[in-house]
């Protein structure tokens, strides 16, 4: 009889068990559906205003139910350099799915010209193994070869119509004016650590190295921005990625490599085999003093370079730089002098060529350098800088954090 009693409880235990489990694998598979909904909604809410980003007004929220099925996502959109960060927050019954990106406009516009030249009455000319793949406006409307320090010959291709171009530079579309003075400030000392990481869904914050003469043994990144109000350089031992990095002037070392956009008043020296990843800028905009960026041998940047000012006066003291093997993608913008004997890949605008050898100075040539309009990826994203970008097949996102 206790034996029969013994085997109808450990049934009954075992039927409860089992019951139980079911029931919390139920709960599970419930938990773990509704998790996917919330993660697909959320989805869809970021994709649909990264395809529609003109719908969000900046640093404002709008709420939409992608899916009419009362779960609500929430999102932002905020100026980062020059592209936006865009935010999407899906929350329901406690349970929140936040994803943040970084989106740029795409150009469709295939006339716009990989090379434009202001035209002050002095024909453009090349020497050397030089090439320019794709349109061209230039002054004249004429491209000439010049033959420099007893050259042999040239090896110059030129691929693309060649048209006259205006007296002016066309006009910037987006400028960078940012005012610090909104943010948290902190100093370097303030972190205890030497890795420092805040996330775009935090508030930004401002790290000022005011009183350092170089960065060095630090990993910073995310949303913070770096200010100098005096020159800074940058350690090849320092790891920034996604930051703005303000200053006057600043040097990076030798064999230094993160992604960061660069805003900076006077110099920016890229030293050799510096490698500045996509998606990375610089910025540099001044009417007073002299300016000049110089990427030395076997330096690259992907993403663009603008130097701007609002004086003709100004242009004569702007100066770009980019030796042989140093590598530009994307956007180039120079609203000053361009020396030329590395690769752009994507477009130049500069208001003249110089260059300058051990025994003469040139007006308007360019020696072996090479401007290539056709060898972005697809998807590139360029700086949305010109006016004539206006026209564009959508934006992209360019990373996820």
């Amino acid at each position: 009889m206790s034996n029969a009693i013994f085997v109808c409880l450990m049934i009954s235990i075992f039927s409860g068990c089992l019951v139980l489990i079911s029931h919390y694998q139920n709960l599970l598979n419930s938990k773990l559906d509704f998790t996917e909904t919330l993660i697909n909604t959320n989805n869809a809410s970021f994709k649909y205003f990264a395809l529609n980003p003109n719908l969000l007004d900046l640093n404002k929220t709008l709420e939409i139910d992608i899916f009419e099925n009362d779960i609500i996502s929430y999102s932002t959109k905020k100026k980062w350099g020059f592209f936006d960060i865009l935010s999407t927050k899906t929350i329901f019954k406690g349970d929140t799915i936040h994803k943040i990106g970084l989106i740029g406009n795409i150009n469709s516009d295939k006339s716009s010209p990989s090379l434009f030249v202001t035209d002050y009455d002095l024909p453009l000319k090349l020497s050397g193994n030089t090439k320019i793949i794709g349109n061209s406006k230039v002054p004249i409307g004429q491209i000439e070869q010049a033959y420099i320090n007893g050259q042999d010959g040239n090896d110059v291709e030129i691929k693309g119509r060649v048209m006259i171009s205006e007296d002016k530079l066309p006009r910037l579309n987006s400028t960078l004016d940012i005012n610090i003075e909104r943010f948290k400030t902190l100093t370097i000392d303030a972190f205890k650590s030497n890795q420092i990481i805040n996330s775009f869904d935090s508030e930004t914050i401002v790290i000022d190295v005011s009183n350092l003469s170089e960065l060095r043994d630090i990993t910073i990144k995310g949303n913070i921005i770096i200010f100098s109000s005096h020159h800074i350089k940058v350690s090849n031992t320092v790891q920034l990625h996604d930051v703005l990095l303000m200053a006057k002037s600043i040097v990076f070392e030798n064999d230094f490599s993160g992604n960061l956009q660069v805003i900076a008043k006077n110099n920016v020296i890229v030293e050799e085999d510096v490698t500045l990843k996509y998606p990375s800028s610089l910025y540099l905009e001044n009417d007073t003093d002299s300016i000049k960026v110089h990427f030395k041998p076997s330096s690259s940047i992907a993403g663009g370079v603008v130097i701007n000012g609002n004086t003709y006066k100004g242009s004569l003291m702007r100066q770009l730089v980019i030796d042989k093997s140093a590598k530009l993608y994307g956007s180039v913008y120079c609203y000053g002098k361009t020396q030329l004997q590395g690769d752009v890949i994507g477009e130049l605008y500069t208001d003249r060529f110089f260059l300058k050898t051990t025994s003469s100075n040139y007006e308007n040539i360019i020696l072996n350098g090479t401007i290539d309009g056709d060898n972005l990826p697809e998807k590139f994203v360029r700086l949305p800088i010109m006016n004539s970008k206006l026209k564009s097949s959508g934006y992209e996102i360019i990373k996820e954090f």
